[in-house]
């Protein structure tokens, strides 16, 4: 199963979707292709320029445009209309689309329409020495057409409406994008060496500006002949290498009669050059603020990191004042232990004491029996308070000790 396409609007739709879709120029530009740096990476391979068969043989620009990764192709149509009465709603083809309207072109008596197809276009070669004759009975016929077209008058101008219509190749939306191409003629392309030619964004920059250098449709100057032949060429003029299979072919003919159109081309390049400069610095500009926010931001990450430094060394300072409380606290209860224990000592060694007491009380009883005995007795009393006193000396010292360790704590 082929990848979905990606997901640029203003260029390819998704293989789901059944119909193309169409856009004015500004509003596509705008909102979908400007300001989309995707965009610059989806190269433009091929331009086809059409013109349909019947009718006014209104004319417009097809592009193939490649997905920045190549798999995918975009299909861009464009093409300027007249802006339609107020009156009139726009027609709708089979997709649900709204179909850019021909040109709309003056009314030709039979006689003029019934041309001969062996009249040649204005810029086409011309006919062989031995045609001359054979031509020259109809030139006065091409002179009164050229004459008719070129006498319009101002009344025919009006609001133009140039549009883009996109799709993803080989997809139901392109479907009825390529029978519109298969309807009409392709007389001529644009094909460019790899790694030169324009990108998505750059024509779109062109068709902008080219729409808004002449936003009247005039039929006699400004109309979807001059649009495309001013495009066309302007690529030609800004992107060196581009190669054209056809020069001399029938754009911006009607009936193979000339069709006048201003010349633009030169500013319109000078256009899109100063729009191009604008968009660089702009997007210059936007890389600098996105680059010192970007530094505003990493600023931010090293103050918080430095004030969770602090915080982490406040805690590891509060977590050992604790681990010191908590020695102290145990130190303490090994003293108050020693302490208890030497309570426990001394009164063992005054119940010894008192117990040597009453043996020397006994003794001294017993002595007057037998003074054998009361010596003995009196030796063994010596001797009593002796351990006695050694066990007072004992006690005296632990007392001393114990009192100059609870000043060194009170401390």
């Amino acid at each position: 199963m082929a990848p979905e396409p990606p997901k640029f609007d203003g260029l390819f739709t998704v293989y789901g979707q059944r119909a193309f879709l169409t856009s004015s120029i500004e509003p596509w530009y705008r909102k979908c292709i400007r300001d989309n740096p995707f965009t610059s990476d989806c190269p433009v391979t091929k331009i086809s320029w059409y013109k349909k068969q019947n009718g006014v043989e209104h004319e417009f620009l097809r592009f193939d445009i490649l997905s920045p990764n190549g798999v995918h192709t975009s299909i861009v149509i464009a093409e300027r209309d007249a802006t339609q009465p107020t009156n009139t709603v726009a027609p709708l083809d089979t997709t649900g689309a709204v179909t850019p309207l021909d040109v709309i072109m003056p009314s030709f008596s039979s006689q003029e329409v019934a041309g001969d197809s062996t009249i040649s276009s204005a810029n086409e070669s011309s006919p062989h020495v031995n045609e001359v004759t054979k031509t020259d009975g109809r030139a006065d016929q091409l002179a009164r057409r050229s004459a008719h077209i070129t006498s319009m008058s101002s009344c025919s101008q009006r609001g133009a409406h140039d549009l883009v219509s996109y799709a993803t190749l080989d997809s139901s939306a392109s479907a009825e994008l390529e029978r519109k191409c298969k309807k009409a003629a392709c007389i001529c392309t644009l094909t460019f060496p790899e790694g030169v030619g324009p990108s998505a964004n750059e024509v779109a920059t062109l068709l902008y500006v080219t729409s808004k250098h002449e936003p009247t449709y005039t039929i006699t100057s400004t109309q979807c002949y001059w649009f495309v032949d001013t495009v066309f060429e302007a690529l030609k003029s800004l992107f060196a290498g581009a190669q054209q299979d056809i020069v001399n072919h029938r754009g911006g003919t009607w009936n193979r009669v000339r069709i006048h159109t201003k010349g633009s081309v030169d500013e319109v390049c000078s256009k899109y050059s100063a729009a191009r400069t604008a968009l660089a610095e702009e997007a210059e500009q936007k890389r600098r603020a996105e680059q010192q926010q970007e530094e505003e931001r990493q600023r931010e990450r090293e103050q918080r990191q430095a004030a969770e430094e602090v915080a982490k060394r406040e805690r590891e300072k509060c977590q050992a004042a604790e681990e010191q409380r908590q020695a102290a606290e145990e130190q303490r209860q090994v003293a108050e232990e020693q302490r208890q224990a030497a309570e426990e000592q001394r009164r063992a060694a005054e119940e010894q004491r008192q117990a040597a007491e009453e043996q020397r009380r006994a003794a001294e009883e017993q002595r007057q029996a037998a003074e054998e005995q009361r010596q003995a007795a009196e030796e063994e009393r010596v001797k009593a308070v002796e351990r006695a006193r050694a066990a007072e000396d004992a006690n005296a010292r632990l007392v001393r000790d114990l009192e100059a360790l609870r000043r060194k704590l009170s401390t």
